[in-house]
């Protein structure tokens, strides 16, 4: 799942000394086999910088120049932090003049123990200058890996799966190769990212500034120890989730009917039944009677990922999907936090997601949303290198002395003889490293489509930001048009192809993400057009510059904490209700007796949600997400109005902070979903909690930087930062693992108990206990349940793992049942009926129990976090009936 890095050729051979050289954030050329060039350290070069990656007598630059790059349009009191300038606490500071430095403390220090240890390190890494630059490669390479391989396979899947063919061999022989091509797009990427962090802006204390060597080892590092860890915790508390009581047990059910089989969707096998019933249902849990087939109601990315554990290992190695794919998760969006962030704050960010009770809970079973994370942070992490790297080649500094682009040239030697070496030069396709990671970036963001129909509504702003691109004139606006377009149309297809009566059950949802997305398109195009009209374009830009729009960065940023002011006294205002089926106003409704609250069925509980995201993280995080939310807003609307970007910051955060504010205002608005907990917390997992806790970081990072500006200390700086990052973790794991205090024990005194969700296994015994259903029934058995409940959970599970024809008939006079059982024998199959009772089945043959485990569940509660689990207690009783019991 991870690939290492070519090593770095030694440097040292140049003719400059390399105590007087320093490698800026190269943006490496995996292919090269020539050393990367140092630079001499200059007050315009600093350790932080992103370097150009452009050929002398090469091609063009990747985009075009861009106005405002060399402007400044910062707000009072930030000061600017550029390509060349890095932020304080972020780097070592050279000592003052008659102080030694570190590193000669070390070296007196002598040879022996940890002081020696350290002294070579830094030792290798003088001799070494594109030490941090690898580290920088390999962290962005590593954390979107598994974005890569998760749009292979999809991309191969889903075509295979329509066409009815998903099967091993076509799947891996056409998906290998796929995800290689993918793959070979991640040749160059950045080594370093642009951070909007306080900082010096004198350039001689820039100059003597640069991030230490492993710092980008230590985020990556710590990157994936965090997830690795996270994985293998959720390997040991994962959940059985095989009878399908919501939609995990779907996915799994649903992944394995296409192992199987290998096409959707699942038919009914009427002819079992000896024909149509009236009476007879076919549909579940989980899914939808259609016709004469039955169609799951989810989408299918997560199921076809399913298909392919199956294959490897079964039951088992698909329910290690969901750890695996948790795991993935945090990884993908530790990636994320180092590119905005930092690389050192990335096992920070990574670390509080992963302990948080949502990231636990859908990590341990087959949740859609731990796959949205993987492809929605990959997604973002890729077009942020896109722009650094792009904005890296149009530096005036040459680094990498060869040309930096990916091409594909129909008219190149050996591409072809005869009339294909004559096809005109306009054929040609060029590629350059930006427009392929923009292009993978894009293509990301739509496929989360193909996991979660909600994705669609979470990247429309992906939209106007395309616009945005298209107004600098950059190359990389058409590939992310085309790749949100190409993933935007899987997701339309799984849809409506494969999906439908799920698609209509949500309902009015598709048709106003559909507009919405109509109303961007049109109105980003003719923003555009507009805007290139010169008389237009310079009124617009007086405009901005007038003393009104000065304050609308400012008013942008306070709207931000207004929102979330609003999101908290919302419950002080209203409650919203809504309408209900009759099963999910007959759960709630039971709900509310339990922890003897009034009886309301109709109600969502919506107006809670800011008060569920304190729950799962905690106040602290919430706060330090809201100052780095209103400094973001800020920072990037004036960038925006005043088209001025001299540090390129606001061009990595515009879209990842775009899709936080629009998709988590969306999700706390209205989650639409039961709200009991923790099932309700999944509709946090996918951007909520991940993109506060973003902020909280980032806003961590400032704080750190902002004590270090004002003269602290480099002991100051850690402890702001360790505070911060304490503060965010003390309530999440509070809450995860239900920490308190009790008096129990036999002196009486007080003792520390975890009794959270954290350390507890749910659905245990599942499997054994399907396997022994499956065992008792038979391959000629035809079965028919005659109770509502157990229908509800095991039709598809005896229809799909069983392999037997299954259907359900509950609260029907007794005749239309024999007409079932007649049908059956006629069709020269064995008549089987379930129920939960005894006194269910006794009329038609002697009731023999043939499943009764007990095991957890999750909780369900309404107006309190989640703890301790729930009892379950599966019984299933069988009856075989007699031929005379079948006559209609």
């Amino acid at each position: 799942m991870r690939s290492g890095d070519r090593p770095i050729d030694d440097p040292a051979s140049t003719d400059q000394s390399s105590a007087a050289t320093e490698v800026t954030g190269l943006p490496e050329d995996s292919d090269a086999g020539r050393p990367a060039s140092a630079v001499p350290a200059t007050d315009e070069v600093a350790g932080d910088a992103v370097p150009a990656a452009a050929a002398p007598g090469g091609e063009a630059d990747a985009d075009r120049s861009e106005p405002g790059d060399n402007a400044a349009g910062l707000a009072p009191g930030e000061p600017e932090v550029g390509a060349g300038a890095t932020a304080p606490g972020d780097e070592g500071l050279a000592p003052p003049p008659g102080r030694p430095s570190a590193r000669a403390r070390l070296a007196g220090a002598g040879a022996g123990g940890w002081a020696g240890a350290v002294r070579r390190v830094h030792r290798w890494a003088d001799r070494h200058p594109g030490y941090a630059a690898a580290g920088g490669t390999g962290f962005a390479r590593i954390t979107v890996l598994p974005t890569i391989l998760l749009m292979a396979w999809l991309l191969v899947g889903l075509p295979l799966l329509l066409a009815g063919a998903f099967l091993p061999a076509p799947v891996l022989l056409i998906a290998v190769p796929v995800a290689v091509a993918l793959a070979a797009g991640l040749r160059q990427v950045p080594a370093a990212w642009p951070r909007a962090l306080p900082g010096a802006a004198r350039a001689e204390d820039r100059a003597r500034r640069r991030e230490p060597e492993w710092a980008a080892w230590w985020g990556l590092a710590g990157t994936v120890a965090v997830a690795a860890g996270f994985t293998l915790w959720q390997f040991l508390f994962n959940s059985e989730n095989i009878i399908v009581l919501r939609s995990p047990g779907a996915a799994l059910q649903t992944g394995y009917w296409i192992a199987q089989h290998g096409s959707l969707p699942i038919p009914q096998t009427l002819a079992a039944f000896g024909g149509s019933h009236p009476a007879l249902q076919f549909a579940s849990t989980g899914f939808f009677a259609q016709g004469t087939s039955v169609v799951p109601g989810l989408m299918t990315g997560l199921p076809l990922l399913l298909a392919g554990a199956f294959w490897v290992n079964g039951t088992s190695a698909a329910a290690a999907m969901g750890p695996i794919l948790g795991g993935l998760g945090v990884l993908a969006f530790g990636g994320l936090v180092g590119r905005l962030a930092g690389p050192r704050w990335a096992p920070a960010g990574a670390l509080v997601l992963g302990l948080t009770l949502p990231q636990l809970y859908t990590s341990r079973a087959s949740f859609s949303e731990t796959a949205a994370q993987v492809l929605l942070f990959g997604g973002l992490s890729l077009v942020a290198d896109a722009l650094t790297l792009a904005r890296a080649r149009r530096s005036r500094r040459l680094v990498l002395q060869e040309p930096a682009t990916v091409v594909l040239d129909l008219n190149a030697p050996g591409r072809g003889t005869g009339p294909s070496r004559r096809v005109p030069r306009l054929l040609s396709v060029r590629f350059t490293p930006p427009q392929v990671l923009m292009g993978l970036g894009g293509l990301a963001l739509g496929l989360t489509a193909v996991v979660r129909f909600e994705g669609l509504l979470d990247v429309l702003p992906a939209i106007p930001f395309i616009g945005i691109l298209l107004l600098r004139r950059s190359r990389t606006a058409l590939p992310l048009g085309i790749g949100l377009a190409v993933g935007a149309a899987y997701g339309l297809a799984d849809a409506y192809l494969l999906a439908r009566p799920f698609i209509d059950s949500l309902q009015p949802m598709p048709e106003l993400i559909g507009l919405l997305a109509a109303w961007l398109i049109a109105l980003t195009l003719a923003g555009v057009e507009l805007l290139r009209l010169p008389g237009l374009r310079h009124r617009v830009r007086e405009g901005l510059a007038g003393a009104p729009a000065r304050w609308l960065p400012d008013v942008g940023g306070a709207l931000a904490v207004a929102v979330l002011v609003g999101f908290a006294i919302r419950p002080y205002l209203h409650t919203v209700r809504g309408p209900a089926n009759r099963a999910a106003a007959y759960y709630v409704a039971g709900l509310q007796r339990l922890e003897h609250l009034p009886v309301d069925p109709g109600r969502l509980y919506a107006e809670d949600t800011l008060y569920w995201v304190i729950w799962y993280i905690g106040l602290p995080t919430l706060l330090l997400a809201g100052f780095g939310l209103a400094l973001l807003v800020r920072r990037c609307l004036r960038a925006l109005l005043s088209w001025q970007d001299p540090s390129g910051v606001a061009r990595i955060w515009a879209l990842p902070l775009a899709v936080i504010c629009w998709g988590a205002a969306a999700v706390l608005w209205q989650p639409a979903t039961l709200p009991d907990q923790p099932w309700a917390s999944r509709r946090l997992v996918s951007l909520v909690l991940p993109g506060l806790i973003l902020c909280g970081i980032w806003a961590s990072a400032w704080l750190r930087g902002r004590a270090r500006s004002r003269g602290a200390g480099r002991g100051a700086g850690v402890f702001v930062a360790t505070c911060c990052v304490v503060a965010m973790l003390v309530p999440t794991v509070t809450t995860s693992f239900g920490l308190g205090f009790t008096h129990s024990g036999s002196n009486g005194g007080l003792r520390l108990q975890a009794s959270g969700l954290a350390l507890k296994r749910t659905g245990q015994g599942q499997f054994g206990a399907v396997a022994g259903l499956c065992s008792v029934l038979g391959p000629s058995a035809t079965v028919v349940i005659v109770d509502p409940v157990v229908a509800a959970r095991f039709t598809q599970v005896i229809r799909g793992m069983c392999g037997v024809p299954t259907a359900w008939l509950a609260g029907q006079p007794a005749g239309n049942l024999q007409a079932v059982l007649g049908g059956i024998e006629r069709a020269g199959r064995r008549p089987v009926l379930l129920g939960s009772r005894p006194s269910q089945l006794a009329a038609y043959g002697t009731p023999v129990r043939v499943m009764n485990l007990r095991t957890l569940q999750e909780p369900h509660t309404l107006t309190q976090p989640p703890t301790t689990p729930w009892p379950a207690h599966y019984v299933i009783w069988m009856a075989i009936p007699s031929p005379s019991a079948a006559r209609v």
